[in-house]
């Protein structure tokens, strides 16, 4: 039984077990990115955002598949996976954030163009600037996606 704010709580041992699980997960991936600070914070959101648009674009287009959602994962874990790397080097070399912080820039632009990618597959092509559909026709017409 935990006593919270005056009133009494009570937990089985099975959910503590998954709380403190989850708790030491959530501190682990703390340490390794360097933080849950501003930038990872709306870095994060923009991953969330990426894969949910990715969602409804695949959905709408009749492209849903668990497969290519798996591999969206897979991507995301990577990223995160770089960062670790860049915050590794940061704390080796005494460089602040500064490697973590060009990567995670970086990185959100990325998200962020994709965002842009995921709402024009969506139908959405009229609330994409001009100059983004652009950027966007040669950018697929470099990967060799049919537009």
């Amino acid at each position: 039984m935990l006593i919270f704010g005056g009133g009494e709580l009570e937990y089985t041992q099975t959910e503590l077990r998954v709380m403190a699980l989850f708790s030491s997960i959530g501190a682990v991936f703390s340490w390794l990115v360097g933080g849950i600070d501003a930038p990872l914070q709306y870095f994060l959101l923009l991953m969330t955002a990426d894969y949910l648009t990715g969602m409804v674009a695949a959905w709408k287009t009749g492209a849903l598949s668990s497969s290519k959602a798996f591999d969206g994962i897979k991507r995301k874990v990577i990223i995160l996976a770089v960062v670790v790397l860049a915050n590794t080097i940061d704390q080796a070399g005494s460089l602040g954030h500064a490697l973590r912080g060009a990567v995670l820039v970086t990185y959100a632009i990325m998200e962020g163009m994709s965002i842009i990618e995921n709402i024009d597959r969506m139908g959405y092509r009229e609330y994409i600037p001009q100059f983004l559909r652009n950027k966007l026709a040669q950018i697929r017409s470099e990967k060799g996606v049919k537009i």
